[in-house]
């Protein structure tokens, strides 16, 4: 796996369980964004979702009080 920033922003390259893990959680934090009402394209959303993940209190913040079902339970704050 080699990971490089440049002007376009990062890049991960290879295959390993790690790099898997990191693409399934930004496809389900674009995803969670998506259910909150986001209608960006795909790929906007998982800059954003980027941005969300390297901020964990926006993250709390955007979901807090939403009705979005998160893995099967649903959030009612």
């Amino acid at each position: 796996m080699s990971v490089a920033v440049d002007e376009a922003g990062p890049h991960i390259l290879g295959r390993s369980p790690g790099v898997d893990r990191f693409r399934a959680l930004l496809h389900e934090e674009a995803a969670k964004l998506a259910a909150l009402g986001d209608t960006s394209p795909l790929e906007e959303r998982l800059a954003r979702a980027l941005g969300v993940l390297a901020d964990r209190q926006a993250a709390l913040d955007l979901s807090a009080g939403s009705q979005v079902t998160w893995c099967g339970w649903t959030s009612t704050d």
